[in-house]
């Protein structure tokens, strides 16, 4: 789609012809370098065009280090071309490396050129290369220049330049915030609005994106590409899914599927989407099973070229957690989430056996060192990882302490520190410590040098603004919203800031198309009022005192019962047992059950007569005799 437009930049320059023509001029280009020509440098631009041309990249690259000679002394005659090439194979190192050769001040150098043909074909090919690579902003900030210098179509064409301007917001939309779109909305092109609605969907705003991607579907089914048809509708199954109807997200992806060339990208990611939906389990699901379906091999295969950089982290990342949720080893590299699974799956003995308990136990200890040794590198990822484990076994004193020492340590406005700050607030209200929170927010706004850079954190600002009027706070979060309502217009923010009272008709509209009905029938319970619950908890708690305390009356009255009949009363005739403080055994009355040894007295006791002359040895008795011996001696048999 608007991605070609670099090749398109390329046909401007002066070799138009077939494929097979193409190769032709490449063969002559090279006969006259191999000859010997007055003008090496023009004739090897022209042979990397034309190599381009046939997309033969690698062949190009193999070019540039045969003729390394002409490179070297007239390689700024070709300097877009070697760049492009850079960057269609991804080869960074070599793009970075060029570029800044040519642009020393980077992106504030950038702007600041002399805007002619050849300039403004290098800084697309930054364009693009910035956000194939992640590198959203500077991406933004180039067309954004692009589309604002670009006088009456002097060097662009206006409308591909506002789909290029759109790209970058599609991964951050908040960059709009600091500079609005150049470019205005028109239903020219289907690719336009096709960037729109991916903007809207960063944005949460999937009714709004679903109107533009039926207008955009509409339009390329008119000119039946089949490509931009089927990235509209695997754009509209994502936003389908976003929104909860699942049931028309899976619709159009398994129609994709059918029609779709098995084992191309598009396919695969197609395939990815639909196994989303399935709820694996860590017990039953055979990952090595699944990872075959999903065909990794052929992902991992593919690269920046074939994929977004969305597209390729979420493929990575996916990846990784099979093979930790497969008991597999994950190799430690350049990313915070390999570095952080790495750990944790050589700390745990099984990911998938062994309790959260015994491994929230684990995890604790070992990021309690990380971040006495520092903040920075993968530890904010392995404290995530560690919050999740602790939070699930509900350790909620243990999960604040580690983030109160991250943050101790951690005195930045860094990305890292407000999400360690989210998640604190939202502990400290599951416990109840409101002191604790009234703190750590006079110590954001404290910790805060410059009120300008509000901007770069929109989101999380607003968060510690309602959260400071949660407190009552009403005079610092004023002060805040003040400062969003410059760059985000929201009703609601205004009607804060505007001090407007509690308007019922503004209610009204809210609630106009809820059907009550079909709520109460769905299972949810209606709200009731504070006074009325509580009158209802009132009445049934008086009588379960009252059942409880005529209960506790009956079992007094039964013990009170029986303990006057097995007593008697002061005034009996009777007079107290005199061997009461003699042991049991020992007294008159005892009578020992039958088969029980009589040897066994209490310790003090008086031993029996019959016991005595058990144990009395004074009486010796004969030895038996031999006649006896022999009387009873039998004979044997003969």
């Amino acid at each position: 789609m608007v991605k070609d437009n670099l090749t398109n930049l390329l046909s401007q320059l002066n070799v138009e012809s077939t494929h097979n023509e193409h190769s032709k001029a490449e063969q002559t280009c090279l006969n006259l370098l191999d000859g010997g020509c007055s003008n090496p440098g023009q004739i090897f631009k022209h042979c990397l065009i034309a190599v381009i041309k046939q997309d033969k990249y690698e062949r190009a690259l193999a070019l540039l280090q045969r003729y390394k000679h002409i490179d070297e002394k007239y390689g700024s005659q070709f300097m877009l071309e070697k760049l492009y090439i850079y960057y269609k194979l991804n080869q960074v190192a070599k793009f970075e490396k060029l570029f800044s050769s040519k642009f020393k001040d980077g992106i504030d150098g950038i702007l600041k050129v002399k805007m002619t043909s050849k300039n403004r074909g290098l800084l697309h090919a930054r364009a693009q290369f910035c956000y194939r690579n992640g590198k959203y902003e500077e991406s933004y900030k180039i067309y954004h220049y692009l589309a604002s210098s670009n006088d009456q179509e002097e060097f662009d064409n206006d409308l591909e330049l506002a789909c290029n301007e759109r790209v970058p917001l599609t991964a951050l939309p908040n960059l709009e915030v600091s500079s609005p779109l150049f470019s205005k909305l028109h239903d020219e092109s289907y690719d336009l609005l096709f960037n729109e609605s991916m903007i809207l969907s960063a944005k949460e705003c999937y009714q709004e994106a679903i109107e533009l991607l039926t207008r955009a579907l509409t339009m390329a089914k008119g000119d039946g590409y089949e490509s931009d048809i089927n990235a509209i509708e695997l754009q509209l199954a994502y936003v389908y899914q976003m929104m909860g109807e699942k049931d028309d997200s899976k619709k159009l992806l398994n129609n994709l599927l059918t029609k779709l060339e098995p084992g191309s990208a598009f396919q695969l990611i197609v395939k990815n989407n639909i196994n989303s939906f399935i709820d694996f389990s860590k017990y039953s699901t055979n990952f090595n099973l699944l990872q075959r379906n999903l065909n990794f091999e052929k992902l991992n295969s593919l690269n920046l070229q074939n994929l977004t950089f969305e597209q390729w982290s979420t493929i990575q990342r996916n990846y990784m957690f099979l093979q930790l949720f497969n008991n597999n080893k994950v190799q430690s590299k350049s990313t915070i989430l390999s570095r952080t699974l790495s750990n944790y799956s050589n700390l745990v003995d099984n990911v998938s056996l062994e309790t959260y308990k015994t491994q929230s136990k684990k995890l604790y200890h070992h990021c309690i060192s990380m971040i006495n040794s520092g903040t920075t590198g993968s530890v904010i990822g392995f404290l995530l990882l560690t919050l999740q484990l602790l939070i699930v076994e509900k350790q909620w004193d243990n999960s604040i302490r580690l983030c109160e020492s991250f943050l101790n340590k951690d005195k930045s406005s860094s990305k890292s520190n407000h999400i360690v700050k989210y998640i604190l607030f939202e502990l400290y209200k599951v416990t109840g410590r409101h002191n604790s929170k009234r703190m750590l927010l006079f110590r954001t706004l404290t910790t805060l040098d410059n009120w300008d850079s509000i901007e770069q954190d929109l989101p999380f600002w607003k968060h510690v603004a309602f959260q400071n009027l949660t407190i009552g706070q009403t005079k610092d979060a004023k002060k805040i919203f003040d400062v969003i309502k410059q760059h985000d217009n929201n009703e609601l923010i205004e009607s804060i800031l505007s001090g407007e009272s509690f308007n019922i008709e503004k209610c009204s509209e809210l609630v106009a198309d809820i059907d009550v009905d079909e709520l109460i029938a769905s299972g949810i319970k209606p709200l009731e009022s504070t006074l009325r619950k509580k009158t209802v908890d009132n009445k049934a708690n008086k009588i379960l005192k009252n059942k409880m305390q005529l209960k506790n009356k009956k079992r007094k009255e039964q013990k009170l019962k029986k303990f006057l009949a097995t007593h008697e009363s002061a005034s009996s005739s009777k007079f107290p047992d005199p061997e009461r403080w003699v042991p049991m055994r020992d007294r008159s009355t005892y009578r020992p059950k039958r088969r029980q040894q009589l040897t066994k007295q209490t310790q003090g006791g008086v031993m029996s007569k019959k016991a005595e002359q058990a144990l009395d040895i004074s009486k010796k008795t004969p030895p038996p005799g031999r006649n006896n011996a022999k009387k009873n001696k039998k004979k044997g048999r003969k």
